[in-house]
């Protein structure tokens, strides 16, 4: 490998990371965690630029059915589900971006929320564009993979998160190259896993981020 990450930062929290959400306008990400032995969500505010976790709060509306689903400069949006047979049945939960305090507010939809973040293409195996980054990664790094990958290109780089060994067992490694093919630096973010995620990483900044073994937030810069 011919570089190192640069400005790299993490933090490891107390439960499984379900959702990060990059904060338009700030160095900031909304983190989702849950608790399942707990049955607890708890909602935090990263500001990943001082290293710092800003606000965190488990007093939510509702302990375990709710889902964080955007934020926006000034809001992080919960939804919360009333009747968990029927999932349309839903209404919000709004807290002030700031402080993680609650605020009584009908939800403010701004252009400005989560679409600054760039997220792969996801390619199951038998497609035909797996098979392409299949044979790239068997030629470049001599591994293997199986199931599916996550594919992106940023400026003069491509991401793949890939998964390879045995059924059960499973690893998920993200590599960065090249455009020209180069392997720049890889990094092992999941072990013994039963299956493949989605949205494993994300790009936003000139920041990659990727939770690494269900709790570990990462994130550096990479231009």
């Amino acid at each position: 490998m011919i570089e190192k990450p640069r400005g790299r930062f993490s933090i490891t929290l107390e439960a499984t990371i379900w959702n990060v959400l990059p904060v338009p306008g700030r160095p900031w990400v909304i983190v989702e965690e849950r608790n399942d032995n707990a049955r607890l969500v708890s909602v935090s505010a990263i500001n990943y630029e001082n290293e710092t976790l800003v606000w965190k709060t488990n007093s939510l509306a509702e302990t375990w059915w709710i889902n964080l689903v955007r934020v926006t400069p000034d809001q992080v949006h919960l939804k919360i589900f009333e009747n968990t047979s029927n999932p349309d049945k839903t209404y919000w939960q709004i807290l002030a971006m700031e402080s993680g305090e609650d605020i009584q507010e009908t939800p403010k939809i701004e252009t400005k929320h989560t679409n600054e973040a760039i997220y792969p293409f996801q390619y199951l195996a038998g497609e035909a564009d797996f098979e392409t980054i299949k044979t790239f990664l068997t030629r470049q790094l001599n591994v293997l993979p199986i199931l599916g990958v996550e594919y992106t290109e940023y400026v003069d780089f491509v991401f793949i998160s890939y998964y390879f060994g045995s059924p059960g067992m499973f690893n998920n490694n993200l590599a960065c190259f090249k455009s020209t093919g180069e392997l720049l630096w890889q990094e092992e973010i999941g072990t013994n896993l039963k299956g493949i995620g989605v949205n494993t990483f994300f790009l936003v900044a000139n920041q990659v981020f990727f939770v690494k073994n269900k709790t570990e937030l990462v994130t550096f810069g990479i231009v």
